[in-house]
C-alpha cells in the first residue's frame, strides 16, 4: 500500500471534528450556552426550542452581557474569561473554562447573539455561519445575552443524519432542563418546547421549589431530606425510595459544586446505601449536591464536562454512601402506617395506679363465655420484660376482631401453668447458650408449617407466687389513642388490620423474612465471625485479586476469612464466615476481590447471604399461621421498629384509608 503524504487540515474541517466532540444534539449545545449565561451571573435564563431543537433554539439571560471589544474574540477557538494559566485547571469554579463551545456550535449552525452589557445604553447584534461572522451592528436590546442558533449541522449532512426525530431530540432537553433547574435553586430558568412551558422554576434558592418545579409536590413528601458532611465532603439534597424508586438511573441528579454531572461512582454509593429499601430491578431517586474542595476534583476530563474524577475516590464513595444510609434510617421511609412507630417512640403515659395484694383464685375457665372474653396479655418470648400490646390480643377463635381491650382486675390461678411459647417458629436462646460456641451456628431452619394451634394461655404463673390486682386506672398503654385491631387472613398470605382509619395488608413472608434478617445481622455481628473448616479450601487468583487480598488481609480477616499464601498467587481457606458455609465461600471471596480491584471501597459485607437465609428460613404465602404468631408477627415489627421493607426491597406493608373506601364505594364523590 502505497503510503500517504501529511496534510494540514483546513480551519472548517478542524472546526467541524472539534464541534463534533462539544455539540453532539441539539440539548449538549444548549447546555454550554446555559452555562456560559450562569457564569455571566444571570438571575433568569428562558430556553426556547423549535421541533426538538432541529430548526432552532434561543437561550436568553439577564447576565453581564458581552463587551463589544470582545464580541469577534467570542466565537474564537479557545478563547475565554475564566482561565489564564495552566495552573487555573486544578481549581476550575466556573461552568465554563475550555473556550471551545461558542466557536464549535457557531461552526455548525446559523447563530446570531445580541448582547447588552448592565448600564451600557447601546446592545449589538452579531451574525456567524459557519464560524465565520457576517455583521456586527448596534441593536436595541435588553440587558443581557441572547443567542437563536438555526439549523444545527446544516453543513454536515453526516453529523445531522445521526440525530434523532424532533419528539427524542425534545425529550432530550428536558431532561437537561431538569436538572439545571435542580443545579442551581437560586436562578430562574423558563423552558419551552413548540410554544408549550415544559418546566419554570421560582429562583427563590431554596432546593424545594426546584424539586417541586420538576417532580411535583407529591413526590416532594416522599422524598427523604439529607444534610450531612463527612471526609471533607460536604451532602445536601434528597434521596427517594420506595414507591418513588424508578425502573432506570435517569432520576439520579448529581451536582459537584453547582456543576451537573453524572457518575458511576457515586450511583453505586447511592445504590449501597438505599439496598432493602428499592425493589430489585429499581433505582433510587436522588438530587444530592457535593460540595468539596475545588482541586479536589478534576472537570477537565471529556470536552463535555459531564465525566468528573475525584482525588480520593474510596474517600467520597464512602462519604455519601455513609450519609445517605444514616439519612434514611433516622427517618420513617414508609406512608405505610407511619403513626404507629411515631406512636410507639412516645414515652408511655402513666396514669395513678393502686395496687394491692391478692389471695389466689380458681383459673378462669378456657370455654368461650356468652359475653366477649378478653385475654390477658401474655409475655413476649422475644422480651419477657415486656407486655404484648393488649389490643393485639384482641382476635377471636373465627378470625375476626374483638373489641379492643381495657385493662381490667385480673386473679390469679390456684395451681401454676406452664409457661409455652407464643410463637412456634421463633427459637430463643439463654444468656448461656449465646456466650457458648455453639450459638455461632447458622440458625435452625424454622417451622411455621404448623396448623396446630398452642393453647390459650390466660396467664403466665409460678408456684408460691402471689399476683397483685391493678384498679381500673391501670397503665395506659402506648395504643390507647389508636388501637390495632386485627381482623384477619387472606389468601393465608396477607395479614389484615384495622388502625385509626386505615385498612393495612402486611404481607407475612416478607414481615417474617425482614424479622429473620434483622435476627441474623444481630447473630453474625459479633466476633469471631469466622468458623474452620474440616478440609482447607485453595483458591487460584489473578495478579489483581492477589494484589488486593495483600492489601485488605485485615479488612478480609475482620469479615470472617481465615487465609493464608499457598504458593504463587494462591490462597489456603482454612475458615469462612459463618453466616456463609463452605458452599458458597470460595464465590463470596472472589467478588469480594473483585470489589476490591474495582475499588468500589468497603468490603461486601455478609449481607446477600442473610438475605438468602432469611428467604429460606421466613414463612412462605399462603401457609397458614396461629392466631398468636399472627400477633407475635404484628408486635415484633413495631416492637423493633424495623424497615418497612423486606431485604429484597419489596414493602412490608400497604395501606387503603377510610375516606379511599368510601371513593370507592362513592359513599363520598372525588
Amino acid at each position: 500500500m502505497k503510503q500517504s503524504r501529511i496534510y494540514q487540515l483546513p480551519p472548517e474541517v478542524i472546526g467541524q471534528i472539534a464541534a463534533g466532540e462539544v455539540v453532539e444534539r441539539p440539548s449538549a449545545a444548549i447546555k454550554e450556552l446555559v452555562e456560559n449565561s450562569m457564569d455571566a451571573g444571570a438571575t433568569a435564563i428562558t430556553v426556547d426550542i423549535r421541533e426538538g431543537g432541529l430548526t432552532s433554539f434561543r437561550v436568553t439571560d439577564n447576565g453581564s452581557g458581552i463587551a463589544f471589544d470582545d464580541l469577534r474574540l467570542a466565537f474564537a477557538r479557545h478563547a475565554t474569561s475564566k482561565i489564564r494559566t495552566a495552573q487555573d485547571l486544578y481549581g476550575v469554579k466556573s461552568l465554563g473554562f475550555r473556550g471551545e463551545a461558542l466557536a464549535s456550535i457557531a461552526a455548525v449552525s446559523k447563530v446570531q447573539c445580541s448582547t447588552r452589557q448592565k448600564g451600557q445604553a447601546n446592545g449589538y447584534t452579531v451574525k456567524n455561519e459557519g464560524g465565520v461572522i457576517l455583521d456586527i451592528r448596534e441593536a436595541a436590546c435588553p440587558e443581557g445575552t441572547s443567542f437563536t442558533v438555526k439549523d444545527l449541522f446544516y453543513n454536515a449532512p453526516v453529523r445531522r443524519k445521526f440525530l434523532k426525530k424532533p419528539g427524542t431530540e425534545t425529550a432530550a432537553v428536558s431532561d437537561l432542563m431538569a436538572r439545571l433547574i435542580l443545579s442551581n435553586p437560586g436562578i430562574s430558568f423558563r423552558f419551552t418546547a413548540d410554544g408549550k412551558q415544559v418546566y419554570f422554576s421560582a429562583g427563590d434558592g431554596k432546593m424545594e421549589s426546584a424539586v417541586m418545579a420538576v417532580y411535583g409536590t407529591a413526590t416532594l413528601k416522599q422524598l427523604v431530606k439529607v444534610d450531612a458532611n463527612m471526609n471533607g465532603v460536604m451532602l445536601r439534597g434528597y434521596v427517594g425510595v420506595g414507591d418513588v424508586a424508578r425502573g432506570n438511573r435517569s432520576h439520579e441528579h448529581f451536582f459537584l459544586n453547582g456543576r451537573t454531572m453524572k457518575s458511576p461512582l457515586l450511583s453505586t454509593a447511592v445504590e449501597s446505601a438505599c439496598r432493602q429499601r428499592v425493589t430489585i430491578g429499581r433505582f433510587p431517586m436522588c438530587i444530592l449536591h457535593i460540595t468539596m474542595p475545588y482541586e479536589n476534583a478534576d472537570v477537565n476530563v471529556h470536552p463535555n464536562k459531564w465525566e468528573v474524577r475525584f482525588a480520593d475516590e474510596r474517600a467520597v464513595r464512602t462519604a455519601v454512601e455513609t450519609m445517605v444510609y444514616e439519612a434514611l434510617e433516622k427517618t420513617n421511609l414508609s406512608p405505610m402506617i407511619p403513626s404507629m412507630f411515631q406512636e410507639a417512640e412516645k414515652p408511655e403515659s402513666r396514669l395513678p395506679v393502686q395496687v394491692r395484694e391478692s389471695t389466689p383464685a380458681p383459673a378462669p375457665t378456657l370455654e368461650k363465655p356468652a359475653q366477649p372474653a378478653v385475654k390477658v396479655p401474655v409475655q413476649s418470648i422475644a422480651n419477657p420484660a415486656k407486655p404484648v400490646p393488649a389490643a393485639l390480643s384482641a382476635f377471636s377463635e373465627d378470625g375476626a376482631s374483638m373489641p379492643a381491650f381495657h385493662p381490667q382486675p385480673v386473679q390469679a390461678p390456684s395451681e401454676p401453668v406452664q409457661k409455652q411459647p407464643i410463637l412456634p417458629f421463633t427459637e430463643h436462646k439463654t444468656a448461656s447458650a449465646r456466650d457458648s460456641a455453639s450459638s455461632l451456628l447458622p440458625p435452625k431452619p424454622v417451622n411455621l408449617r404448623e396448623e396446630k394451634k398452642p393453647a390459650a394461655v390466660p396467664v403466665l404463673a409460678a408456684e408460691n407466687v402471689s399476683f397483685t390486682q391493678v384498679e381500673e386506672a391501670a397503665v395506659a398503654s402506648r395504643f390507647s389513642e389508636k388501637r390495632i385491631r386485627i381482623i384477619g387472613m387472606a389468601f393465608n398470605t396477607y395479614i389484615l388490620m384495622e388502625y385509626g382509619d386505615l385498612l393495612v395488608l402486611c404481607d407475612q413472608h416478607a414481615v417474617h423474612e425482614r424479622l429473620l434478617y434483622e435476627r441474623f445481622m444481630r447473630e453474625t455481628a459479633s466476633a469471631p465471625a469466622s468458623q474452620s473448616m474440616l478440609i482447607p479450601m485453595v483458591v487460584k487468583l489473578s495478579k489483581q485479586e492477589y494484589a488486593a487480598y495483600e492489601e485488605n488481609k485485615d479488612a478480609l480477616e475482620k469479615a470472617g476469612f481465615d487465609l493464608a499464601p499457598f504458593g504463587d498467587d494462591t490462597l489456603q481457606m482454612r475458615g469462612v464466615p459463618i453466616v456463609l458455609g463452605q458452599p458458597q465461600a470460595e464465590k463470596c471471596l472472589l467478588e469480594a476481590l473483585d470489589s476490591l480491584v474495582d475499588g468500589a471501597g468497603d468490603l461486601p459485607d455478609r449481607t446477600a447471604r442473610v438475605i438468602q437465609m432469611a428467604c429460606k428460613h421466613a414463612v412462605k404465602g399462603g401457609e397458614r399461621l396461629p392466631e398468636d404468631s399472627v400477633k407475635q408477627l404484628i408486635q415484633d415489627v413495631i416492637e423493633q421498629k424495623v424497615t418497612l421493607t423486606c431485604p429484597h426491597g419489596r414493602p412490608l406493608m400497604v395501606q387503603l384509608s377510610h375516606t379511599e373506601l368510601d371513593k370507592r364505594f362513592r359513599r363520598i364523590q372525588s
